[in-house]
C-alpha cells in the first residue's frame, strides 16, 4: 500500500478499473494536482479516460485516510453558492418533480450541504430529507429545519427508505464507486421516482481548450477534475458517460441540458491572467453554442 501526503491529509493510492464500466484500458490525459497545479494544491496523480465508455477518473486513484471536507467551514467550501439562489433553484426543482408526478411528495438529497435545495422544496410544500458526511455542513442544514442523516453516502440508512424523488446535485463527481450508489437510489425510488443530477461536463470545450493549452505551454497537466484538493472531484462525466452510467443503473433520461457555467477562473492583474479569463469566457460561449457546455444537469426516472 503506498501512502502519499500533502501537509493536511494523507493519501492512499489504489489501482482501480473504470469506476463505470470496469474497463482497465484508459488514455492519459495529462497529471493533476501538485507540480502539476497553478497553485501546487493537493498531491499529483494522473487523470485517465476510459477507453471503454469515456468515463474519466485517476490512476492511482488517491483514497483520502479521513474527510478532506473537514478542512473547510461551509463557508469556505460553498463560497460561490449563493444561498437565495439556490433556495430558488430548489423550489424549481420541486416544482418540476410536482409537474411530473403529480403532487408533492417525499424527496432526498444526497450530500445536501447547507440544504438550500431542501429548503426551496419545503417552500413547496415537499417532505424533505437530507444525507450529509461532514459535520459542519450538516449542522447549517439543520439549522435551517432540514432532517439530516450525518453519514457518508455510502454507509446512509436513508436509502434504506422509499422515496419519490432523489437529489445528485454536484455530488456524482465526488464519489469513487458512483455505480453502486446509483443502483441503491434506484431501489430507494417508488416505482416512477425521479432523480436529478448535475455534474461538470468533462467533455466540454472549456476542458478541451484548457488541456490543449496546457501543451501549448509545454506542460503535461491536465484542468479534469480536483482528486486531491477542494472541490475534491474524483469522477468525470460527459453526456454520453452519464447517460450509459443511468441505463446501467435502471433509469432513463427523460430531459438533459448542458449549460454554460460562470468563469469561476480567478483574476489577475498580469497579461497572461487577464488573457486566460478573457479567452475562457469566450471558450464556454462557443461550447454553450454547440452542445459541448460546461456542465450537464438531466432528470431521470426509474423505470
Amino acid at each position: 500500500m503506498t501512502v502519499v501526503s500533502d501537509e493536511k491529509i494523507n493519501w492512499v493510492a489504489v489501482d482501480r478499473p473504470c469506476p463505470i464500466c470496469k474497463s482497465n484500458g484508459s488514455k492519459i490525459i495529462g497529471a493533476r494536482g501538485g507540480r502539476a497545479h497553478r497553485a501546487g494544491k493537493g498531491v499529483e496523480t494522473n487523470v485517465v479516460r476510459c477507453t471503454g465508455c469515456g468515463c474519466f477518473y485517476t490512476k492511482p486513484t488517491l483514497i483520502p485516510q479521513g474527510n478532506p471536507y473537514d478542512l473547510d467551514s461551509a463557508d469556505d467550501y460553498f463560497r460561490q453558492h449563493d444561498s437565495v439562489k439556490k433556495i430558488s433553484q430548489g423550489e424549481f426543482l420541486a416544482d418540476f418533480a410536482e409537474k411530473m408526478l403529480g403532487k408533492p411528495g417525499k424527496i432526498l438529497e444526497i450530500g445536501c450541504g447547507r440544504g438550500e435545495l431542501l429548503v426551496g422544496a419545503i417552500n413547496r410544500g415537499w417532505q424533505a430529507y437530507g444525507v450529509e458526511m461532514t459535520d459542519n455542513f450538516a449542522q447549517v442544514a439543520k439549522s435551517n429545519g432540514i432532517n439530516v442523516e450525518i453519514s457518508s453516502v455510502e454507509n446512509c440508512s436513508s436509502l434504506d427508505q422509499s422515496f419519490d424523488v432523489i437529489l445528485l446535485a454536484a455530488v456524482l463527481e465526488h464519489l469513487y464507486q458512483p455505480m453502486e450508489i446509483l443502483r441503491r437510489i434506484s431501489s430507494a425510488l417508488n416505482k416512477g421516482g425521479l432523480l436529478f443530477i448535475d455534474v461538470p461536463n468533462e467533455a466540454s470545450l472549456t476542458m478541451k481548450a484548457g488541456n490543449w493549452y496546457q501543451r501549448i505551454r509545454g506542460r503535461d497537466w491536465a484542468i479534469n477534475l480536483s482528486p486531491t484538493f477542494s472541490p475534491y472531484h474524483v469522477v468525470g462525466f460527459s453526456p454520453a458517460t452519464l447517460q450509459k452510467a443511468l441505463n446501467m443503473s435502471g433509469f432513463k433520461i427523460i430531459q438533459i441540458d448542458i449549460p454554460k457555467w460562470n468563469n469561476a477562473m480567478p483574476s489577475g492583474a498580469g497579461i497572461i491572467e487577464k488573457f486566460e479569463k478573457k479567452s475562457l469566457s469566450i471558450i464556454q460561449n462557443i461550447g454553450a453554442s454547440i452542445g459541448m457546455g460546461d456542465g450537464i444537469t438531466c432528470w431521470a426516472v426509474k423505470e
